[in-house]
Formats: structure tokens, sequence, C-alpha cells
């Protein structure tokens, strides 16, 4: 379980600021219905709305893999692979980004494999745009020499972005999180796979932090040093209005779903702050087992102390129903009783499933 703040994300602009990017010939962009442009080079910068593809692996990139800086853009890789250095520079195998104020929307990145980069695929600033059928691994953490911290490795990110749909992805072997979400909203998680993501005390299959009104749906979680976290976030909420239904959460390390507030003394006055845990999401008709701390879990984590302390107003912060699960820590009667589910209940249990 990560017992560190979430602060790093104001990092991740550190990503797009490695030079060198080939950008896209405009002329030989088409329509998004237009025959498929090649992309043939890391570092390459998709700015003109149209189809792309992959032509070739593009393997140990020096930088960035493949950039999308516009609107109306799709890339499929066409099963081909993405592949980073091993140069412990802060980059990513694909990344979208808004070149200026606002967000551009509209992308499509499908069918391909990204591996052995800083973050595997980071969506910034984007609405309305969709991560499918993609394959991130092995994704390493990068060594910040300003704030002297490691910083992390994930499969597919996220950050102050809205309305994107990640579904019938693979996220596995990646140094913290198989798929993050900061600071955003109104996004789909369905149908995706982690398996093996973190190392025992930090990282999480799905993991979102000031995150409102998305959904986690039908996704398969496994192995991973947590399954599902929902963290404390940047405002007095923390993440709110999220669903989280239909899962199969089975023996990942420490816990399976978590909603984590913050405490913190003062070593010096013994004021206490409990920050942002969240609340008002709901947390329905998932299978939680086997793993071996904890099933579910409403609490914050005490940093002076390293434990687990449940809501001291002794108030439910989030609505859990009709869950099957072993082990449970929170308010009492807040999580509720363990009830036997099965694909009628769990879509995660789905294996013909299309949407």
């Amino acid at each position: 379980m990560k017992k560190q703040g979430y602060s790093f994300f104001i990092l991740l602009p550190i990503l797009l600021l490695v030079a060198g990017f080939a950008l896209a010939d405009p002329k030989k962009a088409g329509p998004n219905h237009g025959a498929p442009k090649a992309v043939t080079e890391c570092g390459t910068i998709l700015t003109e709305p149209g189809n792309y593809k992959l032509d070739h692996d593009l393997l140990d990139c020096p930088g960035q893999g493949v950039g999308i800086m516009g609107s109306d853009i799709t890339l499929n890789l066409k099963n081909h692979k993405i592949s980073c250095a091993d140069n412990d520079l802060p980059v990513a195998g694909i990344f979208t980004e808004s070149p200026g104020e606002g967000l551009i929307s509209n992308i499509t990145i499908k069918n391909g494999h990204v591996s052995n980069c800083r973050d595997g695929i980071v969506i910034i600033t984007t609405e309305d745009s969709k991560v499918m059928n993609m394959t991130s691994t092995g994704n390493t953490q990068w060594w910040d020499s300003d704030r002297e911290a490691w910083v992390w490795g994930t499969g597919i990110t996220l950050w102050m972005s809205r309305n994107n749909v990640i579904m019938h992805n693979h996220t596995y072997g990646n140094a913290t999180d198989g798929i993050g979400s900061w600071v955003s909203s109104g996004n789909l998680f369905k149908h995706n796979t982690s398996v093996g993501n973190g190392d025992g005390w930090q990282g999480s299959g799905i993991s979102l932090s000031s995150e409102e009104n998305s959904r986690v749906m039908c996704n398969r979680l496994h192995d991973n040093a947590d399954g599902i976290s929902v963290y404390w976030g940047s405002g007095e909420n923390g993440s709110t209005g999220n669903l989280i239904r239909g899962n199969l959460v089975t023996g990942n390390q420490n816990t399976g779903i978590t909603m984590l507030g913050f405490y913190w003394q003062d070593p010096d006055t013994s004021e206490e702050w409990y920050y942002a845990m969240p609340n008002g999401n709901t947390i329905r008709s998932n299978i939680v087992e086997g793993q071996p701390w904890v099933d579910l879990l409403e609490a914050y984590w005490d940093d002076v102390g390293f434990n687990l302390l449940p809501n001291s107003d002794g108030i439910c912060r989030n609505s859990w129903e009709k869950n099957q699960f072993g082990t449970e820590i929170g308010v009492p009667g807040c999580i509720g009783t363990s009830v036997v589910l099965d694909e009628k209940d769990v879509c995660a249990l789905d294996d013909d499933h299309d949407d």
C-alpha cells in the first residue's frame, strides 16, 4: 500500500520536455476516415487529424516514443511494440497532451505493446478519447534529483483528463500502478487486466486520486501490491462520486479495494490532521478475496504511527453494497456482510464481453 502523498503528479509535464521530437508531416495526414499514414521513427509527434499506424516496432527509443498533441487522431499500433532505452530519462512510450489551454479530444490509441519506459502510456489534458487493446509492461521508476525521490513507473496514466475510456488493456509488471488516474473525472476503466504491478508496499492494479464521477467496472486484478486503491486528493473531499462495480480482485499482496484518507499529527504541537478521505463513492458487487492483509478497507493511513485508523467520528463515508469478501477494516457496520456472487453479478467473470 502506498504510504506517501500524490503530489508527484505535478512532475508529469517533465515527461513532455525531452527534446528531439520528429513532427509528423501535416501534408501526409488525412481525415480520420482516410488511409492510415505510417509512423516510422521514435520521437514522432502527431498534430494533424487523421489515421496513423505504426509501420514497425520502435525499440529502444532514446527519448519519447510517440506523442499526440492534436485532436481527432487515431494511432493503431497494428500489434507492434514501442520500448524505451535504458537511459533513465523521464519519457513515455506514448503520450497525449494539449499544446495550449483547454483539452484535446477524440483520440484513439489501440492494438499494441509498450514497455521499459518510465510511464507506458500517459494521457494528459485529454477528453473523450480511448485507450484500447494495449499491453503496457515493465515500465520503471526514474530518479528525480530535484525531489531526491524515485518517481513512478505506471502502465497507463491519466492526468487532468476527463470522459475517457480505458478498456480491454493488459498492464503487468510495472514498477508501481498498472493504471493510475489523478485529478481527472468522468472516465471509464472497464474490462482491463492488471497483474503483478508494484513491489510489496507501493503500487495498485488500478489507483485513483482526486478522481470524480468515474467508473471502475469489470476489471481483473491479481498479485499487485494492492488491488483497487482510491486515495485522498488535492481538495477537501478527496475522490468522490466514483462507482467501483463488478470487479474480480484476488490474491493481491496487501489489500483488495481501499478507500484511504491520510492522518498526520504534528510532533511539536500534537495537532491532528485528517486529510481528504474519499467519500460518496459506491463499491458494489465485487468479488474481493485472498488478500493477506485485508480485502475491503475504509480508513486513514497514520503517517506517524504507521498504522490504519478508522474514521474518528464513526461515520461511514462511502456506500459498500453486496460485495463478496473475507476480511474488512472500517467503521463497524460500514462495509456490511459478505454475500455470494456469480457471473450475473460480477461482469469481470464474463469471458465473452464485447463492450
